[in-house]
């Protein structure tokens, strides 16, 4: 995302555009800004585990699902992730010991991915902490910060649902 100057510029450009409201644009550039920090540190911190967010999002669904594996597909949906990106996360998350490609259960044209003994080892060491984290971050709100929070992503998720499915018609 773009520096505050950068926004500056962009909002100046934009404000001799007609139908765009300089300010409300100025805001999203700033809560896009602020998204990605966030995302920033996620990602710095969980360098200390030698994986990314997408990783250990990836690992932590295998752990909590019931039946031990997901198929690449499943995953990919489960961690908002494309399914060339999933191939590449799961290479390396395969090269690191933490997971395996093996036939699926019931259907055999497809992979299905579990965790290895240790990376289930490793994952289960480290989700209290990360939980603990995270309570400690979201609890820095109040209920209503947090309700407002969730319910404004959730309308700009699904106008940009929406949006999308229009552009593709």
């Amino acid at each position: 995302m773009p520096s505050k100057s950068a926004i500056k510029r962009i909002v100046e450009f934009a404000s001799r555009l007609k139908g765009i409201d300089p300010q409300v644009l100025q805001e999203g550039l700033e809560i896009a800004h602020l998204h990605r920090q966030v995302e920033q540190v996620i990602e710095d911190d969980l360098a200390d585990w030698g994986l990314t967010a997408r990783q250990v999002e990836i690992m932590e669904s295998l752990y909590h699902n019931t039946e031990g594996t997901m198929t690449p597909a499943d995953l990919a949906d489960e961690v908002s992730l494309s399914r060339s990106a999933m191939t590449s996360s799961l290479d390396s998350l395969e090269k690191l010991g933490h997971t395996t490609r093996g036939a699926h259960p019931s259907d055999r044209r497809m992979v299905a991915i579990s965790l290895t003994p240790s990376g289930r080892e490793f994952i289960d060491q480290r989700l209290p902490e990360r939980y603990k984290k995270l309570y400690q971050i979201i609890n820095r709100l109040s209920k209503d910060e947090r309700a407002a929070l969730l319910q404004s992503y959730g309308k700009i998720v699904n106008f940009l649902r929406c949006k999308m499915a229009e552009d593709r018609k």
